[in-house]
């Protein structure tokens, strides 16, 4: 059974799935769009929604779709022949029939005064097109690097974009309506929207040096990967040499605020001073926990419930061979500085796309006494830790969020609920 802070926690993670409204947000980013005919492409984990979103506001408007999705979201348009299938996390032959199929879609010739493309997070994997000699196995490969080295997503993003014939830009080329304009959900608290999908729509071509800078962060200065990414480089350099016609423009349409003001609203209204980390939290695993354990013990001796907040992406560091995902491994993480604690208090971490690495899984929650649990269970914490398999850790325990598709892509929310005994005014009398 669950604690009231557990309880609590769960229900602020959650909550904002019922007051965000993503038609509204879409709305408001197409007002502008007056009378013009639109041809219209999705892409990403929240394409579908995304779609029918901008298809209710600008009606028969639209005159072509093509929606690009992860399985999971493909499922929810069986019948629809526009929605085509991309693998994710690493990109497979799926993700580059899908850049192909984005190509030709956007070449044929139309009535459309505007392309509208909406972006959504995943892009990068599901709709990939890799420069020669690169290749899909050249991505998986540094794909793996990216984990082993702990980089943040925008550092990976910008290697993939340096060598996509469609990403940092390079998809404007092929764009032959007057106008276009991208509408994106912003899953990228590190440098935000012009890194979301590896900069589809924003222009990006690095230096030999540059690329140089951003293979060393991946522990991949030299050798044959290397090679093959800077020769990829420059064949990719020749097609941002092609103009760009069309009359281009990017907007936000929802951003991790905007689901940190959902989730604050919901514990204020359930009583809990709201003590925020921002929108904007990144960095290691351990470096986040301290960061709360921090918060969390200097809360300790203050009256009343507390509930301290934040949105963001950690960095896991991945040298084991687990399983887990980021929401899994910083739950993992913070059940020693809940225990340390000695009070009340529960930890919840959910990822908003309802995917936390695994599927059928969003996230986890620990509590003062998981660590308890653990021991109990014959579980060893730091050696599940250490081998990055919080999943097993926390299924064994049953502390597991159940996830399945949202529609969104917004981050990750975390929220941390303590109420202090013996604080209370009650107790203090």
């Amino acid at each position: 059974m669950t604690s009231s802070p557990t309880t609590d926690a769960l229900e602020v993670a959650a909550s904002w799935l019922e007051t965000l409204d993503l038609t509204n947000q879409v709305a408001t980013a197409l007002a502008d769009v007056a009378e013009s005919s639109v041809d219209l492409v999705a892409i990403g984990k929240a394409a579908g929604e995304m779609s029918d979103a901008a298809r209710s506001a600008l009606g028969t408007r639209v005159k072509r779709h093509l929606i690009i999705s992860d399985a999971s979201g493909a499922a929810r348009r069986p019948d629809d022949d526009a929605v085509v299938v991309g693998e994710h996390p690493v990109p497979g032959a799926g993700s580059l029939a899908a850049a192909h199929r984005l190509v030709a879609f956007l070449r044929e010739p139309t009535e459309a005064e505007l392309t509208l493309v909406l972006v959504s997070g995943g892009a990068s994997s599901l709709c990939a097109w890799p420069a020669d000699p690169l290749g899909l196995d050249g991505l998986a490969e540094l794909w793996r690097a990216a984990l082993g080295a702990g980089v943040d997503i925008t550092t990976l993003n910008r290697l993939r974009a340096a060598t996509s014939m469609i990403a940092g830009g390079a998809v404007l080329r092929e764009v032959t309506t007057p106008r276009s304009r991208t509408l994106i959900m912003v899953d990228n608290v590190v440098s935000g929207a012009p890194w979301v999908a590896s900069g589809l729509t924003y222009e990006f071509t690095p230096s030999s040096s540059e690329v140089a800078e951003l293979l060393e962060r991946v522990a991949i200065p030299t050798g044959p990967l290397a090679a093959r990414i800077e020769a990829a480089t420059l064949r990719r350099r020749a097609v941002m040499q092609r103009p760009v016609t069309t009359h281009h423009e990017n907007r936000v349409v929802a951003d991790p605020a905007l689901l940190l003001e959902h989730a604050t609203a919901r514990a204020a209204a359930l009583g809990y001073e709201v003590h925020s980390l921002g929108a904007s939290l990144q960095g290691d695993v351990d470096n986040l926990a301290a960061r709360f354990a921090a918060v969390l013990d200097d809360l300790t001796s203050r009256h009343g419930q507390h509930c301290v907040l934040g949105v963001g992406e950690v960095t896991v560091h991945v040298r084991g061979s687990g399983i887990g995902g980021r929401c899994q491994e910083l739950a993992w993480t913070m059940a020693p500085v809940l225990a340390a604690l000695g009070e009340p208090a529960s930890f919840v971490a959910r990822s908003s796309d309802g995917r936390d690495y695994v599927e059928g899984v969003a996230g986890a929650w620990v509590d003062a006494a998981t660590l308890a649990r653990v021991n109990e269970a014959g579980l060893d914490w730091a050696a599940i830790k250490a081998d990055n398999d919080s999943h097993r850790g926390l299924a064994a325990l049953g502390q597991l969020i159940e996830g399945g598709h949202t529609g969104w892509n917004l981050c990750d929310l975390y929220v941390a609920v303590l109420e202090p005994r013996g604080s209370s005014i009650v107790d203090s009398l």
